[in-house]
Order: structure tokens, then sequence, then C-alpha cells
């Protein structure tokens, strides 16, 4: 389904989710600046792709998700910046080890792989950012269900995913 394809759609959908994905980042990197570069770069990469992009779950999701990749993206460029002589810079990071597409790809097939219940949580937690405490008042659990469920995800995703360990050490700490 290309649902990027239709301007009035895409606006909407920056709209309604950049604050969300700003927070998102800002949590993590605190800097205006490089969070505002982050989120115009994900919209960009949409619109770009906008004729051949399909998103298998739901908008939101795949948002919050391209955040934490582009998080993942900009601490490692950082990492490699501090350690390579300046002059080693050019070119050095002009290829991504894993397109976005086929990591998005690889983490929808692991989730839904995960129990219904579980899957929920691990979405809403991991994917769309709740907090452990939003998610047990949302399912109407407690916050220990969603501790405990959280736990045998994680360790479930790590299984189905660990070819990728190195790119979602971010995502999938505890």
């Amino acid at each position: 389904m290309q649902v990027f394809s239709n301007p009035a759609f895409f606006d909407q959908v920056f709209k309604e989710h950049w604050e969300l994905m700003y927070q998102s980042a800002y949590r993590k990197i605190g800097d205006q600046a490089v969070v505002e570069d982050l989120i115009q770069e994900i919209f960009i990469d949409i619109w770009n792709r906008r004729h051949i992009l399909e998103i298998k779950s739901g908008i939101k999701a795949y948002l919050l998700t391209a955040v934490k990749y582009q998080v993942m993206k900009y601490f490692d460029e950082q990492a490699k910046i501090r350690t390579l002589n300046t002059d080693d810079l050019p070119g050095y990071y002009e290829e991504d080890v894993f397109a976005f597409e086929e990591l998005y790809s690889q983490i929808e097939l692991a989730v839904d792989s995960l129990p219904p219940r579980a899957g929920l949580i691990f979405r809403m937690n991991r994917l769309e950012g709740y907090s452990v405490d939003e998610v047990a008042e949302k399912l109407k659990i407690s916050p220990q269900t969603v501790h405990n469920q959280l736990s045998k995800s994680l360790k479930i995703m790590r299984g189905e995913l660990k070819h990728l360990v190195p790119v979602l050490a971010l995502l999938l700490t505890a």
C-alpha cells in the first residue's frame, strides 16, 4: 500500500507525528538542531521513496522505528568521528550496513512471531515509545506484568534477530 503518494496525506502524517518523533529523538540526543535535521531526513527519505514504500504495520510505529534507527545511526557516526583521523572521514559512512527497509521488515517479522499480547506490549514500549507505566495503564495491567512480558519478548527478539545484534543494540536493551 503506497500511502505516502498523496501529498495531503503526507502533510497530515507529518503534522500528526512530527512532535512525537521529535520528543523521542530529543530524549536520546538532547540537541535541538540535530533532532530537527534527523526528523527532516526521515521525511525526505519517505517522500523520495513514496511510490515504493510499503508499511506493514501502523504509521506511528513505522515513524518511531525510523527515529530509533536514525538515532542509532547518529550515535554510530559520532563514535566513528571521535575515533577516526579527520583525513579518513570523507566517504566513510556513505552506505548503511543494512537498508532501513530490510531492518524494519526483519523487526516486524520478529515482533509478529511474539504471542499477540507480548507483541502488543513490545510494540507500545519499544516501537511507539510508551513507558512501562503508560503501557500498564492503557492495557489495564500491572507494571510488573509489562516488565515480565517485555523481558520474555526481548529474549525471543534477541534470538530472532541475533544476526542484527550490532545494529539493534539500542532497540533491544532492557
